[in-house]
């Protein structure tokens, strides 16, 4: 199954977006000069102002047509009929009555500032359609699959349900399958985001782009392309984002009604001062003055202008925001949906209790250092620290995969590794069965070939700074769920030390979307923090994505908010920043049809002509900025 990031005239949009805003933003500029009192020729700005209009402006006349054939307005309606208003007015100024004001650096304006805007949300979904192509990359693109007696090299593409397959160590498994022969250690963190590696033997599955650490493996494969893991999870990214709404702006809710009542009230102007001041040349400019003053400016600016500081600020405080969407659904979020492992703890293992004599610390520490396991490497950091020298005299080294390593020392075989290697041996476990049921960490022993010596017990630790998160969200009355594919006596153990409303262990990479579906079902906010593969899904699904940077590629370009501190901090702080952020758009879009709504009876009346309805414009716009301004200046 061909998996699509985006139709192709979608990729085609961006680069004349991109060009027609340069173009926009270069011709724009020299009007804003005049207005400074920077003299440039009338001709000049003709000239310029007609580029910004029917170049730059194109796509706003084109949703202009789309929407009258639908028998609709909306923005671009609003932004079409404005502007050309005082584009227009403003030649009519210049060749029939030099004593009136020209506006072409208002209809410029507006034009250069929404398709910057709309460039910005272009290029964040463009940059959300590269996590498919950084998923796609995961998958194998060959697969040693058994022909008779060999094994041969063919496509991924081209293995079927039943074939014997052969992984190398290092290599990622082609296709999902069912170990028929060899035991190893597989990576499987892409898939369920644990620091744990699994240990494998026949009959375990194993699953298509996860990394198969230890010992050639031999599997049979049971689901190929489109049914594999990775493509299900592929899919449910794909369906997730193209189930998202679109936007809902305000701006073009009320446009809706707002574009034809314009357009009626020019037209009454014009009509009744025709036929009751009997004069019709003044009603045209009266009905000029409703369509300019109607210009939606203060109302183009009122959201882009907030979201625009607002993500500034974020940067600043490590946080990346992908949308507008992001900032307006940020600050109702009532649950948020937690990944455990590198989001709320480290992702990496470290010793947390040791019961084992320190004698055999240097035997322990020159077998770990032969092993590659991240079991090993932890023990081998710990031992390290503490100054623990190596023996020299180590016979006979073997690495099990799956279980451990062995050595002799002293004509003593010496056995480290998980409880199944010492049963293997024929080394007594009693002494390890209570441990095990009662540990909620990782169990690595040390035997003999007639005793048990003593274990290990390793564990992810907690992020600094998770518990004040933790409590802070619940401060904001929002409901924290933890969701793991972890055993459930790791999730109880930290999600209690956290204080988590509730926890849901040994979760699926296709369950953590469902429960987000669940949570919307119940007419919810919800927000999901991950950061592998595995979290990509649920990401995509929820209201708002919040990813950790440490994570994967896939996982930052599903989400809609970056936290590029690594910790749930950036969550919090997003959280505060989208309600003040909202608040700022509330009060925009106030000033903006407040202004609109005193402003056309005016000019209907001709108590506000062109000139003075463009600077009562500007007055609106530069009040909407100051706000949006004060927002780096509110404390969170």
């Amino acid at each position: 199954m061909e998996h699509h990031c985006k139709p192709p005239q979608e990729k085609k949009a961006f680069p004349w977006l991109l060009v027609r805003t340069i173009v926009a933003i270069i011709c724009t500029f020299p009007l804003l000069l005049d207005m400074f009192g920077v003299k440039i020729p009338l001709g000049l700005q003709g000239v310029l102002a007609t580029i910004v209009q029917f170049f730059s402006g194109f796509p706003f006349y084109v949703g202009t047509i789309w929407g009258l054939r639908h028998k609709s307005a909306n923005m671009d309606t609003l932004v079409a009929l404005g502007t050309t208003a005082a584009y227009v007015f403003s030649f009519y100024t210049i060749f029939v009555d030099p004593t009136r004001g020209i506006y072409f650096e208002v209809s410029s304006i507006l034009i250069t500032f929404i398709l910057i805007g709309r460039m910005m949300e272009e290029k964040s979904k463009e940059k959300a359609a590269s996590g498919m192509h950084a998923l796609l990359e995961m998958q194998p693109d060959i697969a040693r699959v058994k022909r008779g007696e060999e094994f041969i090299e063919i496509s991924a593409d081209e293995v079927q349900v039943g074939d014997l397959f052969m992984t190398r160590p290092g290599e990622r498994i082609a296709v999902d399958g069912e170990i028929v022969e060899g035991l190893s250690a597989v990576d499987e963190s892409m898939l369920t985001g644990e620091s744990l590696v699994a240990e494998k033997e026949p009959g375990d599955p194993v699953f298509a782009a996860t990394i198969n650490q230890h010992g050639n493996i031999i599997a049979k494969a049971t689901k190929v392309g489109a049914d594999t893991a990775l493509s299900r999870i592929i899919d449910m990214v794909e369906n997730a984002r193209k189930s998202k709404a679109p936007i809902e702006r305000l701006a073009d809710k009320v446009s809706g009604i707002f574009v034809p009542c314009v357009l009626i009230i020019a037209l009454l102007t014009w009509v009744l001062w025709a036929l009751i001041a009997k004069n019709g040349t003044e009603g045209l400019i009266s009905a000029v003055a409703v369509l300019v003053v109607a210009c939606p400016c203060a109302l183009g600016l009122a959201t882009p202008i907030v979201i625009l500081v607002a993500c500034s600020r974020a940067a600043l405080m490590g946080i990346f925001i992908k949308n507008a969407e992001a900032i307006e659904k940020a600050q109702k979020i009532q649950i948020l949906l937690v990944d455990k492992t590198n989001t709320v703890t480290e992702g990496t293992l470290n010793v947390e209790k040791i019961a084992i004599d320190e004698k055999y610390f240097p035997i322990i520490k020159t077998l770990a250092e032969h092993s590659e396991h991240p079991a090993s490497e932890a023990i081998l950091n710990f031992l390290k620290e503490k100054g623990i020298p190596s023996l020299p005299a180590m016979l006979a080294f073997r690495s099990i995969p799956g279980r451990g390593v062995s050595g002799y020392f002293d004509e003593r075989n010496y056995f480290l590794g998980s409880t199944k290697l010492l049963e293997e041996k024929h080394t007594p476990i009693e002494s390890l069965l209570k441990p095990l049921e009662e540990e909620s960490g990782m169990l690595v022993a040390l035997g003999t070939e007639k005793l048990t010596l003593g274990y290990f017990i390793l564990s992810d630790q907690i992020k600094e700074g998770s518990k004040e998160a933790i409590d802070s969200l619940k401060n904001l009355g929002i409901e924290t769920i933890m969701l793991t594919g972890d055993r459930q006596k790791v999730a109880q153990k930290v999600a209690d030390q956290l204080s988590f409303d509730s926890f849901e262990a040994e979760v699926l990479p296709e369950e953590k979307a469902t429960f987000v579906e669940k949570a919307k079902a119940k007419g919810k906010t919800v927000a999901m923090v991950g950061d592998g593969v595995n979290d990509a899904p649920a990401l995509a699904t929820a209201d708002v994505g919040f990813a950790i940077a440490s994570g994967t590629d896939v996982a930052m370009e599903s989400a809609s908010v970056g936290l590029m501190r690594s910790h749930l901090s950036g969550v919090v702080d997003t959280i505060r920043l989208s309600k003040a952020s909202y608040k700022k758009i509330i009060q925009n879009l106030i000033f903006a049809f407040g202004y609109n709504t005193l402003g056309i009876p005016l000019a209907a009346f001709g108590l506000l002509n062109p000139i003075i309805a463009g600077a009562a414009m500007a007055l609106s716009s530069i009040s909407v900025v100051l706000n949006a301004i004060h927002l780096n200046k509110k404390t969170l």
